[in-house]
């Protein structure tokens, strides 16, 4: 059998038949024996008890180390066995894959999907098409409306039709709130605008700075200028909550930096007595380049109470800017 096995020079078929017929022959054998019997080394017998493992034509003895032959009928039977086994397991991944194929097209792709169709950017180019959404704009809105204007403010008949829709919205029970650049509160007609904002139940706020015009309605809607250098130009409407979010938080932060309307509050150097002894302080701090957090701790006050005597100096000054706040309290020597 050696000498058969290595006439032709040996491959792992013609090795893993003589082994199997080695086994049949002697029975239960030791592999190292079956090996020596043939005259095979063990890196020649290697690929041939490789394939009788994988074909299924052996198996341990009893322990000892031994390996009995199995009958090919038998280890075809194994093998169709273990091939339904694994035909049974892609069924299952398959049946799992087209499952979850499912869930991602009918119930989480179509919810992304309308989410996206939420979101709408549209340029407004023509002043009919601006007027027909305001309209639009002010129907559509439930519970809060916010406006946001760095100024001038616009002609007296505007200015009076704007009175009237934000005085319907407050009827509705809507929420308005409107935040002004301080130099809008610096010229009677102005002043009595911002009055007559109050007066209707708007919550009216000036800012030192106010950013660009910013219209919003609840959280889903707003309207920009597509250039905030051109109060008459373009506009743009954003809607859906994902894209307006930021618009809020931006808006939330200058209201929070904003100071109430108060129709008695006149601008103006009028007379000391009207500055306390904490906003000079604080203007003496800002003259030396402080920050408003380093302000706070040296005042012992938050954040917010510092951006609210800031804005108060800048409006009792009637500053655009706090270079500008700096420079007029030293002229009037404040500082």
């Amino acid at each position: 059998m050696a000498n058969s096995v290595r006439g032709g020079g040996p491959n792992a078929a013609d090795i893993g038949l003589a082994l199997y017929q080695t086994l049949r022959s002697q029975g239960s054998v030791a592999p190292d024996k079956a090996v020596a019997a043939l005259g095979l080394t063990e890196a020649e017998a290697e690929a041939g008890w490789q394939e009788l493992q994988e074909l299924g034509l052996i198996r341990p003895s009893d322990g000892s180390g031994a390996v009995d032959a199995v009958e090919p009928d038998t280890a075809l039977i194994e093998l169709l066995a273990r091939q339904r086994a694994s035909l049974r397991r892609q069924r299952d991944e398959l049946t799992s894959m087209v499952s979850a194929a499912e869930s991602l097209m009918e119930r989480y792709r179509p919810a992304v999907l309308r989410e996206n169709a939420e979101i709408e950017v549209e340029l407004l180019t023509r002043d009919h098409r601006r007027r027909q959404f305001l309209r639009d704009f002010d129907a559509t809105i439930t519970e809060t409306a916010s406006w946001m204007h760095p100024g001038p403010l616009p002609s007296s008949e505007v200015l009076a039709s704007s009175l009237t829709a934000d005085s319907e919205l407050v009827a509705r029970g809507v929420k308005v709130r409107a935040i002004y650049g301080q130099s809008i509160n610096s010229a009677p007609r102005q002043r009595k605008y911002l009055s007559d904002l109050a007066a209707a139940g708007v919550e009216v706020r000036l800012a030192p700075q106010v950013p660009f015009d910013l219209l919003m309605a609840d959280t889903h809607s707003a309207l920009v200028l597509a250039n905030p250098d051109e109060p008459l130009g373009p506009a743009i409407v954003i809607r859906g909550p994902a894209l307006v979010r930021s618009y809020v938080a931006m808006y939330e932060d200058c209201w929070l930096r904003s100071v109430p309307y108060s129709a008695n509050t006149s601008p103006g150097l009028e007379s000391d007595s009207e500055l306390t002894e904490q906003h000079r302080t604080t203007m003496r701090l800002l003259a030396n380049g402080l920050t408003d957090e380093r302000i706070a701790r040296k005042l012992g006050v938050s954040l917010r109470t510092v951006s609210r005597l800031v804005s108060e100096i800048m409006r009792y000054l009637e500053a655009d800017s706090r270079f500008q706040a700096g420079v007029l309290a030293a002229a009037h020597g404040l500082i």
